[in-house]
């Protein structure tokens, strides 16, 4: 009787840990529910590719030549030639139902991300102390001296919102300015819900080769200001400024 109480507590435990574990690939998508914690952790380009799996595996004809060229290489992939032979049952309709709201929910995600960012950015520039306080939770702290409220204002002046790009959950946009002194890094980078933002000034200018006479950089000036935020629920907060250097 232990034997069989303990078998099927051991069954149990697999199924809910196999079920658990994230989503790597559609091969049984036509057989069984995705559970919404298997693809939580998944990016918008991995839950895209997924979606477009369970359409592959039904013979789908891609006008995308790169999901095209993917789903050729791909054993078990066959082209109907007509879409709209394509026929999904009702646990792919289900499945891809999952993976699409996923998608838009990620997407809106990314998309306030950055119109919280622009607001912030507006205002850091504009000198809105009392509504970066309200809305971000930031405050120019006076440990930080004159610096801070500089420095930032540089780093969103170059920095492009609009041109933020993601490789699966991490965005980013960076610029380096080479002044013939000193390199300075301007960063913003995400990864899921933080955002970092950074003043770099990391490096002497590629055209001084050594330090002598004719220089007066000197390597031990060199630091680093990152500005630490989170998305909570729809609002960005300020977590806290670290410097470096």
């Amino acid at each position: 009787m232990k034997h069989k109480i303990l078998a099927c507590f051991l069954f149990i435990f697999f199924v809910q840990f196999f079920s658990s574990q994230t989503l790597k690939n559609c091969s049984n998508c036509a057989t069984q529910i995705i559970k919404q914690e298997q693809i939580k952790d998944l990016s918008l380009d991995e839950i895209r590719l997924l979606t477009n799996e369970i359409y592959a595996r039904n013979g789908y004809e891609f006008e995308n030549p790169r999901f095209q060229q993917h789903f050729e290489s791909k054993s078990w992939y066959s082209s109907k030639k007509d879409n709209k032979k394509v026929n999904f049952n009702d646990i792919e309709k289900k499945n891809i139902t999952l993976l699409q709201n996923q998608s838009k929910q990620l997407k809106t995600e990314r998309d306030l991300i950055t119109a919280q960012l622009k607001s912030l950015k507006y205002l850091v520039l504009e000198n809105k102390t009392n509504e970066l306080k309200s809305k971000f939770n930031l405050t120019y702290d006076t440990q930080y001296g004159e610096d801070n409220p500089k420095l930032l204002k540089e780093v969103l002046s170059k920095i492009d919102l609009d041109d933020i790009n993601y490789y699966k959950n991490q965005g980013l946009n960076s610029v380096t300015v080479d002044n013939g002194f000193v390199k300075i890094l301007y960063e913003v980078s995400l990864d899921g819900k933080s955002i970092n933002l950074y003043y770099n000034y990391m490096a002497h200018s590629k055209i001084i080769e050594d330090f002598d006479e004719f220089t007066d950089y000197h390597s031990e000036t060199e630091f680093m200001y990152n500005w630490q935020f989170e998305l909570k629920g729809n609002k960005l907060e300020f977590i806290r400024l670290a410097i470096a250097g």
